[in-house]
């Protein structure tokens, strides 16, 4: 059969292995998706997980998604997760859904899903197709480690 007109605009190659052997949605495996500058990674949370251990900066923006998956109340949200921002480690406990944007340069992390009793939808989107991360402790020369992300990460 005919590919179809827009048929380039679809993926459907989404699912990328995690550390636990478990699975999330994500696009950051993928060597390019239609030359967009644009990553995510996406999954449900459902115990406590360190995700990222700790500060790091990336040179593009990226926002980070934390909601509940109450389908009938977006506002239940039981967990607390704790994340720090700046240079000087500045902590945050988000214990409600939150969008957390963090600017091109940011240092940010580390990112603590500390207690979890409902689970939490978690959606790291990049603007970059190439998602890298610079730790905190490394060379700026290095490129830094891809990694798992801050879902992603």
């Amino acid at each position: 059969m005919a590919a179809k007109k827009y048929e380039k605009y679809l993926t459907k190659n989404l699912l990328r292995p995690t550390p636990d052997g478990k699975h999330m949605i994500s696009t950051r495996h993928l060597d390019d998706f239609v030359g967009s500058d644009f990553s995510i990674d996406c999954g449900f949370i459902t115990q406590p997980t360190l995700m990222i251990p700790k500060a790091h900066k990336h040179d593009f923006d990226q926002y980070l998604c934390i909601f509940g998956t109450n389908l009938n109340d977006p506002g239940d949200f039981d967990a607390e997760i704790e994340y720090s921002l700046g240079e000087e480690h500045e902590k945050y406990i988000i214990n409600s859904p939150t969008i957390v944007y963090v600017p091109a340069g940011l240092a940010h992390g580390p990112l603590n899903f500390a207690r979890i009793t409902k689970p939490v939808l978690f959606v790291d989107v990049a603007k970059s197709n190439n998602y890298y991360r610079t730790w905190e402790d490394e060379d700026p020369e290095d490129e830094g480690d891809e990694g798992e992300g801050e879902g992603g990460e």
